[in-house]
């Protein structure tokens, strides 16, 4: 368990590395990375590195976020059946040939 429940923040100021608590108080890993839309308006979720490897953990799962951790109200059952984080894949980039003088007169 993690002493001293800390200050309320908004998911802008989480930091990576703050713990994170089942609804039992339990530490079950530490914040990697918070995802949110394009804009930074709305928090999707969180990804947690826990022993069995990166989660993620939905914001409807996030009962308070403060400067010392993150409570949620997953139980220490569910916490074994979060779902793997899933990478992003990079971004298409299409190529396009280069314009030559022949073929662009």
């Amino acid at each position: 368990m993690v002493s001293g429940e800390g200050t309320p923040i908004a998911y802008t100021a989480l930091r990576k590395g703050t713990p994170v608590l089942s609804a039992s108080g339990l530490r079950f890993g530490a914040v990697d990375k918070v995802l949110d839309d394009a804009t930074g308006s709305i928090l999707h979720g969180i990804v947690v590195t826990t022993k069995e490897g990166r989660r993620f953990v939905a914001r409807d799962s996030i009962v308070r976020m403060t400067t010392t951790q993150v409570q949620c109200s997953i139980s220490d059952n569910e916490v074994g059946t979060l779902p793997p984080a899933v990478r992003r894949r990079p971004r298409f980039v299409l190529r396009l040939p280069r314009r030559t003088k022949a073929a662009g007169r």
